[in-house]
């Protein structure tokens, strides 16, 4: 038997059902705040993700599903977002003054080569915002409120913090590395973070590894401009008018190389994700359009994984979905019966009334046990008789009441239930 590849998941009934609604749900938040979908290829040029996420992140130097096509060319499986919709902002000119600012969401699955667990497959679904134009820190609480929104519409916003830092910028920034350095030679680093001293210090505060040892980092917003400390403080104070508290850690990096300013996650605080405690997750990147060959615009936006909003949504007991009970189920009980089936299902149907029936050939008893099982307000049995009367017996499954009508009086009744 072939089965699904490690790290992936199949979704069918119920489950799928909840998928589409969470999808709904979080399509109507972002249309509040003027978001609109943008939609990408699912693979991309290896070189963007290199240059973008940066070449000594986990996600580049180890995650990727790469290939190679006929020519020789090399492509990924997209491992984030963001990447792409920058790509497509300079290729497609969205940086035009005409069409900042540019705020647009993302939704689709998302490839990376880890080692399953909850909460973390290899393809797995994510949801991201993109705001391009706008550098202040309205801009920036914009994308956290989105955030906030997200998980209190969906009531899921007891037992969460928001994790925030500043990541320090320009001349400041090789003050602050200079001290890092000195403070991370006193470790003993793994492997990659010995490279990671050389390449990007930062990022070794986002180590998998020796991420706790790192008890006392040097305090990132003592290093800041004024200008940027000025933009931070106004964020925060905000955030706190409008009830949304934050944390400050200073050891908050993120695992991707694009980001500048700002950043933020939105974690859960009980065990509900085992090890994986982020839920949204984003934060400033301001350089990254300029670095993939565009001009330079002010970027924003945040990512989430869908199967982690989902198993919080199934430790709470939370359905999204409303109840999908059918108006009718109908059971041919005759040759001559199933032909007049197909017409007034035909009927029912072009009229936007929800009809199954049985195509199975079940017994009288277990056809209407799928009856039940579907939830269906009403049943019909059609034979002969139904055939030549043109008319039908409905029988209401809530008040067993039994009524004789045409067809025509069968939807004008189910329209009005």
């Amino acid at each position: 038997m072939i089965q699904k590849p490690r790290g992936t998941q199949d979704s069918f009934g119920q489950e799928a059902k909840q998928w589409s609604a969470l999808e709904a749900k979080l399509k109507t938040i972002l249309a509040k705040f003027n978001y609109n979908e943008i939609r990408t290829p699912i693979f991309e040029a290896k070189e963007l993700f290199v240059r973008s996420v940066g070449e000594t992140s986990d996600v580049v130097s180890k995650e990727m599903y790469e290939l190679i096509d006929k020519k020789g060319r090399e492509f990924v499986l997209r491992p984030e977002g963001t990447a792409p919709i920058v790509r497509s902002l300079i290729e497609n000119k969205l940086y035009a003054p005409e069409h900042l600012p540019f705020k647009a969401f993302y939704l689709g699955p998302m490839f990376r080569y880890e080692r399953p667990q909850v909460g973390r497959n290899r393809q797995f679904h994510q949801l991201g915002i993109e705001a391009f134009g706008a550098n202040n820190f309205n801009q920036d609480m914009e994308i956290i409120i989105i955030a906030n929104q997200i998980v209190k519409e969906l009531n899921l916003d007891n037992n969460l913090e928001i994790e925030i830092n500043f990541l320090v910028t320009g001349e400041h920034r090789v003050a602050y590395i200079a001290e890092l350095k000195q403070y991370l030679q006193t470790f003993v680093l793994c492997e990659d973070c010995q490279i990671r001293m050389v390449q990007n210090p930062l990022r070794i505060l986002d180590c998998k590894i020796d991420g706790d040892k790192f008890t006392n980092v040097p305090d990132m917003n003592k290093f800041l401009s004024p200008e940027d400390q000025d933009q931070f403080t106004k964020l925060i104070t905000g955030l706190n008018t409008l009830g949304i508290k934050t944390t400050v850690n200073p050891k908050l990096v993120r695992g991707l190389d694009y980001y500048t300013g700002f950043i933020f996650e939105l974690k859960c605080l009980s065990e509900k994700l085992g090890g994986q405690q982020t839920i949204i997750a984003g934060g400033r990147y301001n350089n990254l359009v300029s670095e993939l060959g565009g001009p330079t615009v002010p970027s924003a936006g945040f990512g989430m994984g869908l199967e982690r909003l989902l198993i919080m949504l199934a430790a709470e007991n939370i359905s999204l979905t409303t109840d999908n009970e059918l108006d009718v189920y109908t059971i041919a009980v005759s040759e001559k019966g199933m032909g007049f089936n197909q017409e007034l299902l035909f009927k029912l149907r072009d009229a936007g009334i929800k009809a199954d029936t049985d195509l199975m050939n079940r017994s009288f008893k277990s056809a209407f046990k799928q009856a039940d099982k579907f939830k269906a307000r009403n049943v019909i049995v059609i034979g002969d008789q139904e055939f030549e009367s043109r008319t039908v017996q409905v029988k209401d499954q809530l008040t067993k009441q039994t009524v004789t009508l045409s067809i025509a009086e069968l939807i004008d009744k189910l329209k009005g239930e």
